[in-house]
This record gives structure tokens, sequence and C-alpha cells, in this order.
């Protein structure tokens, strides 16, 4: 019974950490279409390092936390997060929300091709098959074919889907690098440093693209990008305190419908034909590897955004 209570609280933690990054989610794409992106990277990533310095605070090593086991794996992690943020980023300017995410969730399936050169893990036949729709399901998204033809999505569709698909590639090296760093690190260390990277990695850009806010509502905006972000990470690393990742991290794909459906009562948008298919594909994929890692032990963190 108590490990029950356990699991539905960490349920609990994991849909509340998805409901905020949605949030995040429908920040960016309300910022990055009128400020500079390096700027509303740096405000994601430095005001979220003050929850998480307020989480490690608490912890049993307190700030000691801040202290990488591995420097130079974590610059590695950190950079290629700066990539798969910057892309990811960018990619809401030009295609909705929602479809934005669903590209996003190629990332479990990238991870599992990545993981035979990269980490010398075995994939079965299952998996392998697995990879292979999924990718079928990312073509569908992005509609390759037609967009060279004229025919497909519009010029600043395709221009977002690639920025997506890049993203999503990132942040597939980033999940396989946390693979490594968490056998030395705990996620608290992780995410600080990451974000800490993020952070001093914008600032001198903010000179020449700093844009003032136009009001103080912006500003507003802007703050809560990172606390929220910050919340919703320390909230997803919570959640597997109190339950095994199998039982929490399918949970992860909600945000697709938290996301579409704040961007439909904002907007009124809705993601396109090609992003509800593909995505559809894309999801039952990743689940499927995602219960197949499960049973080998070899879910993956949390912590990776």
């Amino acid at each position: 019974m108590q490990r029950q209570d356990r699991i539905l609280l960490g349920i609990a933690l994991m849909l509340s950490s998805v409901v905020l990054f949605a949030v995040v989610y429908v920040l960016v794409k309300e910022l990055v279409a009128r400020y500079p992106l390096a700027q509303v990277m740096f405000f994601r990533s430095a005001l979220a390092l003050l929850p998480a310095m307020a989480l490690m605070a608490r912890a049993p090593r307190g700030l000691a936390l801040i202290r990488p086991s591995r420097p130079l794996g974590h610059l590695v992690r950190s950079f290629f997060g700066l990539v798969a943020m910057a892309a990811g980023f960018a990619a809401f300017r030009y295609l909705p929300a929602a479809d934005v995410i669903a590209i996003n969730f190629a990332a479990p399936i990238f991870v599992t091709a990545l993981s035979v050169p990269l980490l010398g893990e075995a994939v079965g036949w299952r998996r392998w098959v697995a990879v292979c729709v999924g990718f079928a399901g990312v073509v569908v998204m992005l509609q390759p074919a037609a967009a060279l033809s004229g025919a497909g999505p519009a010029p600043d569709a395709a221009i977002g889907g690639v920025l997506a698909l890049a993203g999503a590639l990132a942040y597939a090296i980033v999940v396989i690098a946390i693979r490594r760093l968490s056998r030395d690190d705990s996620g608290e260390t992780i995410v600080f440093f990451y974000m800490a990277f993020v952070a001093l990695a914008t600032l001198p850009a903010l000179p020449f693209v700093w844009t003032t806010p136009a009001s103080l509502f912006d500003l507003g905006l802007l703050a809560a990008l990172g606390l929220i972000g910050g919340a919703a990470q320390i909230m997803m690393t919570r959640a597997l305190l109190h339950a095994p990742p199998a039982a929490i991290m399918p949970f992860e794909y909600f945000s697709l419908l938290a996301t579409g459906l704040l961007a439909w009562m904002i907007w009124s948008e809705l993601p396109s034909r090609g992003a509800v298919i593909g995505g559809a594909i894309v999801v039952a994929c990743g689940l499927f590897i995602l219960q197949r890692e499960a049973r080998l032990a070899r879910v993956r963190p949390p912590s990776a955004r």
C-alpha cells in the first residue's frame, strides 16, 4: 500500500511537471516572436537557477552538489543542451506549438539509434523496428517530398520542421550524455551545471541583442519562463524519488495534449494534420521503446530538458 501511494504521488508530480512545461512552451512561443532568441534563453536558464539552488540547499550535501564529478562530460552535455534549446525555441517561430512538441518526441527514437555507436548498447530487432517506424512518423510530420515539390508546407514551416528535428537530435545526445553523468552526479547537479552554462553562454550576446521589455507584463513573462521551467524540472526530479521511471515517464507524452490545448485556447492554433498523424506514430513507437528499455533497466533519466 505504501508503494502504491508513492507511485500515485510520483504520477501526480510528473503530471504537474508536464503541465508546467506546457506553460513554458507557450511562453517560449509568445516571447520568441517579440524578443531575441539569446535573451529568451538567458531568462529561461538564469532564473531557473533560483529554484534549483533552493532544492540543492535542502539536500544532505547542500550546495556542494554544484561541484560536478566529470566537468568535461558536463560541458559536452551542456553544449548539446544549448543547441537543443536554441533549435527548439527557434522552431516555435515557424510552427504551431503542438507541431514542435510532436517532432521533439522523436528524441527517444534517436536515443535508441545512437545508443549503439555512442554507448555500445545492444538493440534488439523489436526496438529497431520501432525506430524505423518512428522515423516514418517523422517523415509524415515533415513531408520532405511534398516540400521539395512545392506542394507541401510553406517554406517557414519547412524551416521550423528542420529546426525542431535538429533540436530533437541534439536532445537525444543530451539524454545519452546524462546516462553517463548520472552514474556519478545527481540530477540536481546536472540541471544546475546545464542552466549555468546556458546563462553564461548567452550573457555575452545580451548587450548586442537586448530588447527592453515593452511592459512590466512582458518582463513578468520572461521571469516566469525561467522560474516555471525550474519548478517543472524540480517536480520531474522529485517524481522519480517516489516512483520508478517506467511508471511515470509515459505521462511525459501528455505534454503534447496540454501544449496543444493551451495553444488552441490562447491563439486558436491547431496542429497540422501531418503532426497529428506522424506524432501519433512517433508517440506509439516512443512508448514501445520506453517499455522495452524499462524491462532492460535502461529507462532514460529525467532532468534532460
